[in-house]
């Protein structure tokens, strides 16, 4: 056997031999720590994602636009729109986060039998793929905040033509559709009570649909 082989398989031996007890206590509870920091981490960031979730709900419900459709009315219901996309956005954090801790919790008993101790790269690593998850739930969402910051509602006048059911995992769901193709999604009672012919102003923002409103309670002001 050359000198170079009996230098790998001596290697080879100390790494297959179990490590003395105070070393492996001595991870143990360096694995333990990491752990319990990344949790204390974790948990702190949900709290704050959890208290903007009830704030931007709060704001959301703040605004009362009235009847009377002009451009502070189209000022604040674009305004409303903007904390409607952030509050679905910080569901969708307070979601992916949470299950990030529940995981995180489940994997400290039992400890893994390995002699790595997590490093801060690791909870760099999953502190990203919880944030892209995150992004990834509300897709949507994303999509539409860029005009949410940049462009104006526009207002249109438009004829409901059709209404349509699609499913997912999470159960029916409700459309109308409008004279421009836009669709809306909506809740099952408002599904049942709109009526194809029926006409609607309707408010974009870029080529987004964000609301519409019945001509027979909402009226344009006149100048």
């Amino acid at each position: 056997m050359s000198r170079a082989a009996k230098r790998r398989r001596k290697l080879m031996m100390m790494e297959s031999q179990p490590l003395p007890p105070s070393e492996v206590k001595s991870t143990i509870s360096k694995k333990n720590s990491f752990k319990k920091k990344t949790l204390i981490i974790l948990s702190i960031l949900e709290v704050c994602f959890i208290a903007t979730f009830f704030l931007l709900r709060a704001k959301t419900h703040s605004f009362n636009l009235g009847y009377i459709i002009d451009d502070a009315f189209l000022d604040k219901l674009a305004e409303r729109e903007l904390y409607r996309t952030l509050l679905r956005i910080s569901l969708a954090f307070c979601v992916s986060f949470g299950m990030g801790i529940i995981l995180h919790f489940f994997k400290v008993l039992p400890i893994r039998k390995n002699n790595k101790v997590p490093s801060t790269k690791n909870f760099i690593t999953e502190l990203f793929l919880l944030v892209l998850l995150a992004i990834l739930v509300s897709i949507p969402q994303v999509i539409e905040l860029p005009a949410r910051f940049t462009q104006k509602p526009t207002l249109q006048k438009e004829i409901l033509i059709d209404k349509d059911t699609w499913t997912t995992k999470s159960g029916m769901h409700y459309d109308l559709i409008f004279s421009s193709k836009s669709s809306i999604t909506v809740s099952k009672r408002t599904y049942i009570a709109a009526h194809t012919g029926t006409e609607f102003y309707t408010v974009y923002q870029g080529s987004f649909l964000i609301d519409y409103f019945p001509m027979d309670k909402y009226f344009l002001k006149k100048d």
